[in-house]
């Protein structure tokens, strides 16, 4: 910007003075134009890549947190999964261990019913043998 400045400078002294030519005054002119044009496609460009710069700075963040909660629920969906194991295998147990009181208990139930027959048996071969006696 300074060499621009200058030789505007430079122009518009020489322009005062009356020394230089309309074309040098033109060639002069262009120069700067161009020189301002350039700095200006420079700066732009410049600009646009520091843009680029922060969409793809900002593109792997949100990427980057995307995963880290992904990553939170597929844990949380997994510690989910071993807790509804953990109770199915606890419901399992306590069913097994229901069962086999179950089982006890009718075992227990069968073996009265048993022991009652046998008595009604002998009991009524008794009555049988007193019919018989009573004859």
């Amino acid at each position: 910007m300074v060499g621009i400045l200058a030789v505007m400078v430079l122009v518009v002294s020489a322009a005062g003075c009356g020394i230089v030519s309309d074309q040098t005054k033109q060639d002069a002119k262009q120069k700067v134009e161009k020189k301002v044009e350039d700095k200006a496609k420079q700066a732009k460009k410049k600009i646009e890549n520091k843009v680029e710069a922060k969409k793809q700075q900002f593109k792997k963040k949100a990427e980057a947190k995307g995963q880290q909660a992904k990553q939170k629920v597929k844990e949380k969906v997994q510690t989910g999964q071993q807790d509804l194991e953990n109770k199915l295998d606890e419901l399992k147990k306590n069913v097994k261990s229901g069962q086999d009181d179950l089982k006890k208990r009718v075992d227990s139930v069968q073996e009265d019913v048993n022991d009652l027959q046998k008595k009604v048996d002998e009991l009524l071969k008794k009555v049988d043998a007193k019919d018989q006696q009573n004859k």
